[in-house]
């Protein structure tokens, strides 16, 4: 079977000023990544190891320098953008600067849908997910919760009135409001403490396998990605490294 994601060779390069120049400051060297379909992919590393770059990368934010992106295998840049962004979705590390502050929780969660006017679903993971009318957005909306074991009242909220714990599944919802096949979280527990991050794993874990989701983790904590991948990558100073950091 074809992989979800193939990366040959990817490299990446930023501008930094140095002495009063702007040189060029690696970002990726050379990473090469298959990302299975239906996987829990984890890609573990310090901070400043270029997860987040190589993130961008694979959710088409960012191009390559050099080295090829395929995807379904076809490249990445000749893929329709709305179909790839509907199946494809990210969750940012940090939930309070992820959302606008000034929406309800419902309209965070539903403003997915009234962007793309979301048409039928893929499965039945997500009921009434067939319409963009105000009646379908709402029951989806409902269906997430449920998912995700937020209470209903909490639609009427604003992001800070929530716990982060909350607010994370606020962000998580979003995403899967879409009915996406595949997500990439980027350091998504990093804002809780180990306790209420574990939970949230345990959980995110039983709905990835429900779902049916393929997903990249990216993570600086080895106890995170082993309670949740199938399979881990390392990256260490922009290179895929052999053997499983710790």
């Amino acid at each position: 079977m074809e992989a979800r994601f193939r990366l040959r060779r990817v490299s990446k390069s930023y501008c930094a000023p140095r002495h009063g120049t702007r040189e060029p400051l690696a970002a990726l060297t050379d990473v090469s990544l298959d990302i299975e379909e239906g996987q829990v992919q984890a890609l573990l590393g310090r901070s400043g190891a270029g997860k987040s770059t190589l993130a961008r990368i694979i959710m088409g934010f960012a191009a390559p320098d050099r080295g090829e992106v395929r995807y379904r295998g076809r490249p990445l840049s000749e893929t329709p953008l709305p179909a790839f962004r509907r199946s494809n979705q990210m969750v940012l590390q940090n939930p309070l600067l992820a959302v606008n502050p000034g929406f309800t929780i419902g309209q965070v969660i539903g403003e997915p849908l009234r962007i793309l006017k979301a048409a039928a679903p893929r499965s039945d993971a997500v009921p009434g997910a067939g319409t963009a009318s105000a009646a379908g957005v709402t029951e989806r909306i409902a269906a997430v919760l449920d998912l995700l074991e937020l209470p209903g009242d909490c639609l009427r909220r604003l992001p800070h009135e929530l716990s982060g714990g909350e607010l994370q599944r606020v962000v998580l919802a979003r995403a899967l409001v879409l009915e996406p096949e595949f997500l990439v979280l980027d350091e998504p527990f990093a804002a809780l403490d180990d306790l209420g991050a574990m939970r949230i794993l345990r959980q995110c874990r039983a709905l990835f396998l429900r779902l049916r989701l393929g997903v990249l983790l990216i993570s600086h904590h080895p106890r995170h990605v082993r309670a949740l991948a199938d399979r881990v990558s390392v990256l260490e100073k922009g290179r895929i490294v052999a053997g499983e950091w710790s």
